[in-house]
C-alpha cells in the first residue's frame, strides 16, 4: 500500500474505530482511562484530517488516452553506433519505466530518434520548444487539452495529453510524450534531465 492521503484517512478511521471498540468494552471508567479514551480520539480525528488535507494536495493522473498510431522506432542512420545505442537504450528505459508513451529527439533541425506511439510526419519545433533551449530548463505540460500551443506538438503524437521537453544544449532537446495528464513524477523528470546531460557529452565527444 502506497504511503498517500487515502492510507492515512483508512489508518486514522482504524485507530478510531478500535478507540470505541475499546471504550464500550470497558466496566469501569476512571478519570485517567477517560482522559486517554479522548486523547486516541482526537489522535485518530487528527490523522484523518491530515490524510484529507494530504489527498487535496496530491496531484490526480488522468485516464490514460487510447492514442492513435503505431508503435515504431526511426533514427537517424549518420548518427555514430554508439551514439545511438546510447539513445535507443535510453528511451527504452524511458517507455518501459515511465509513464511515457513516445519519445522524440532533435537535434541541430534533424529528429534524430523516435520511437513508441509517433506521427509518420516531420516533427519541427515551436515556440515551447525552441524556449525550453533558448532558456535550458525542462518545461513540463501537464495538460495538454488546457495549453494553446498544443497544435506544435500535433505531427509528434496526435492528442498526446501530456508532455515534457527536456533540453540537451542550445539546439538539441528531448520530446516525451504521456499516456494521461498528469502522469510524470518528479523522479521522472530529475532522471530524464541527468541523462539529457549525458547526451550532451555523447554529442559533445563525437561532434554531433
Amino acid at each position: 500500500m502506497g504511503f498517500n492521503g487515502k492510507t492515512l484517512i483508512l489508518i486514522g478511521t482504524i485507530l478510531f474505530i478500535f478507540q470505541i471498540a475499546n471504550f464500550f468494552s470497558i466496566e469501569t471508567i476512571t478519570p485517567e482511562l477517560g482522559r486517554a479514551q479522548v486523547i486516541a480520539a482526537l489522535a485518530s480525528l487528527i490523522v484523518i484530517l491530515i490524510g484529507f488535507l494530504f489527498k487535496q494536495f496530491e496531484p490526480l493522473a488522468g485516464e490514460k488516452v487510447d492514442l492513435k498510431g503505431e508503435n515504431n522506432f526511426f533514427f537517424d542512420k549518420n548518427v555514430p553506433d554508439q551514439v545511438i545505442d546510447e539513445l535507443a537504450w535510453g528511451s527504452e528505459a524511458i517507455l518501459t519505466s515511465t509513464a511515457a508513451a513516445a519519445i522524440l529527439i532533435h537535434n541541430d533541425g534533424v529528429n534524430i530518434l523516435k520511437r513508441g506511439i509517433i506521427s509518420s510526419n516531420e516533427f519541427k519545433p515551436g515556440e515551447t520548444c525552441l524556449r525550453s533551449i533558448k532558456d535550458m530548463k525542462l518545461i513540463s505540460l501537464a495538460n495538454t487539452k488546457f495549453y494553446p500551443g498544443r497544435d506544435e506538438f500535433l505531427n509528434f503524437c496526435a492528442d498526446i495529453p501530456s508532455i515534457l521537453v527536456v533540453p540537451i544544449n542550445s539546439k538539441a532537446f528531448i520530446l516525451i510524450g504521456g499516456w494521461s495528464a498528469k502522469c510524470f513524477t518528479k523522479s521522472d523528470e530529475k532522471w530524464i534531465n541527468n541523462w539529457s546531460k549525458k547526451i550532451n557529452n555523447m554529442f559533445s565527444i563525437n561532434n554531433i
